[in-house]
């Protein structure tokens, strides 16, 4: 098949594939017959860019392979089964990395031009810098005692420092949280305090309340008053008593977790329902240190593409699916339009400029 109908200055390329972005076609894969090197070009009619992807056909399977033994920590990853942390990260990205820049670019460094920190060998395209950063996130901490997962206590810190992260004394915590992983993790690890996306509740000196003391409270409050006397019945969400408040984001969603199981959900201000966010606030607390250690990763690595934002929501879909590997519940499918998966659709909110 060729690009010819599509564009002139894509001319005779020969079609191998697409790159797909929440299940649809982002970019497709082309190849130069005269060349053999690999371009990813927008998927719209007609395509402005391409963008250099790997030196040949046979390249781009092997780096794709590789990125699939990373997932499946096989091959040259199988060092890396029952390791987790910081460590496990780094060796992982080094190993993921360097499949990368082994393949034969040319003399001429096509495709490695792109600019990036020293101790890259090479600069790489935007698509493998993205999956040599973000991928071996996932490595950052295995089980959790009865959690999803066993966040260390300095994983937060080191993203958001010191100053950053709240921790809880268990004279904070409602007697209505009752899930003792919960109620350790809290204590033990705390919320990240200082991240763009989510902000705990209330402050240092204020202890954790359930949605019924909240919602009693917003009722009392001069500031929110008017919600409540404008003669509109506002039910609160089943076992309000049994739900605990932990934060709120940008996007005006309350952040909850069942005091009883510990899952986590997030519900409208004065809203009744209630949707999954997390599986636990392990996994809450993962998506939000991913989001920051993205975001530090951001302008070094240029994760978005070279010249403009052309890549931004392939960085979005690869950090859905680090979250999806740790956490089968924050990306479960959407069930109808007014189902709402909140780190899906707000990591891919590039209008809003979230990474």
């Amino acid at each position: 098949m060729s690009l010819r109908e599509v564009c002139p200055r894509v001319a005779g390329m020969d079609v191998l594939g697409d790159l797909l972005v929440e299940g649809q076609t982002a970019h497709h894969i082309v190849r130069d017959p005269e060349t053999g090197r690999v371009y990813a070009t927008e998927s719209y009619d007609p395509p402005d860019e391409m963008y250099p992807l790997a030196p040949s056909a046979e390249a781009l399977r092997r780096m794709s392979a590789a990125v699939s033994d990373l997932d499946a920590l096989r091959g040259p990853f199988s060092g890396l089964r029952g390791r987790f942390g910081l460590g496990a990260v780094k060796e992982a990205a080094r190993l993921l990395s360097s499949a990368f820049t082994g393949e034969d670019w040319g003399s001429d460094g096509w495709g490695l031009a792109a600019e990036g920190p020293e101790e890259w060998v090479h600069g790489l395209p935007p698509v493998w810098r993205i999956q040599a950063c973000v991928k071996p996130l996932a490595l950052i901490a295995g089980p959790g005692r009865g959690l999803r997962m066993d966040l260390a206590a300095d994983v937060l810190t080191n993203i958001f420092g010191a100053d950053g992260v709240r921790r809880f004394t268990p004279g904070d915590l409602p007697e209505a949280l009752t899930h003792a992983p919960t109620r350790r993790f809290l204590t033990e690890v705390g919320l990240p305090s200082d991240v763009p996306l989510f902000y705990p509740t209330g402050s240092e000196d204020d202890p954790l309340c359930t949605v019924a003391e909240h919602r009693a409270a917003s009722a009392r409050d001069p500031r929110l008053r008017r919600h409540f006397e404008d003669g509109t019945s506002h039910p609160v969400i089943p076992d309000a008593d049994r739900f605990v408040l932990l934060g709120g984001t940008p996007q005006d969603v309350d952040v909850v977790v069942d005091g009883r199981t510990g899952e986590v959900h997030w519900t409208s201000f004065l809203g009744d329902d209630l949707t999954a966010m997390n599986a636990d606030i392990s996994t809450l607390v993962f998506a939000l240190w991913m989001y920051g250690t993205v975001e530090a990763l951001e302008k070094p690595y240029a994760l978005k593409g070279d010249d403009t934002d052309s890549h931004y929501h392939f960085l979005a879909d690869t950090m859905v699916g680090v979250l999806e590997s740790v956490d089968p519940v924050a990306c479960l499918p959407e069930t109808g339009p007014e189902d709402y998966r909140y780190w899906p659709e707000v990591w891919h909110d590039e209008a809003g400029g979230v990474l």
